[in-house]
């Protein structure tokens, strides 16, 4: 009887840190299209005022609010979209110029920054969303709306974040490493 011994390739170390940083992007790309019909919603909101007021000279009295409402959540919920495609402002004069391993180093060091402000927001937006809910908080205004749910929206926009910072910061560190991107 003749045993052959098959040769097991060494199992790649960072197969599941590929895994992981490609559920988030994939979380952040789907909410990026799940909160973008909200620009649709709050267009639909301003020209519906405009006409009541300007054609009927009937004003609402909760437009304004409402589209307000809605363009912040979308403000808020978007950064992890944007994030992800690479949509945000970067200032690349030194930056091109740096050997890619030390360019991620760099970069991760600096996503320390980002990181501590989505923490705090997901805590401070938290017990604010809480305190909030409990006391089934309402604006002041004539319309008054309950504030809470956009308050909601301050944990859920800091947590979507903080997940597509940490990709971010997890690709940096496997370009440390290997060198590849």
């Amino acid at each position: 009887m003749v045993t052959t011994t098959r040769r097991q390739s060494p199992e790649d170390p960072w197969r599941s840190l590929r895994t992981l940083v490609r559920y988030i992007d994939l979380a952040s790309k789907w909410s990026g299209y799940l909160f973008a019909p909200i620009a649709l919603a709050y267009m639909v909101i301003i020209v519906y005022e405009v006409a009541m007021r300007y054609l009927f000279n009937r004003p609402t009295n909760w437009a304004h609010e409402l589209s307000t409402f809605l363009f912040g959540t979308q403000f808020m919920l978007g950064g992890a979209f944007c994030l992800w495609r690479g949509s945000m402002v970067n200032v690349d004069i030194l930056h091109v110029h740096i050997p890619v391993r030390l360019r991620a180093a760099i970069d991760a060091v600096f996503m320390i920054l980002p990181i501590a402000i989505c923490l705090l927001m997901f805590w401070l937006g938290g017990q604010m969303f809480l305190s909030s809910l409990a006391k089934l908080e309402r604006t002041n205004t004539v319309w008054g709306p309950p504030l809470y749910p956009l308050r909601g929206v301050i944990p859920l926009a800091a947590a979507l974040m903080l997940s597509q910072v940490i990709a971010q910061l997890l690709r940096r560190v496997y370009m440390i490493f290997t060198g590849r991107t």
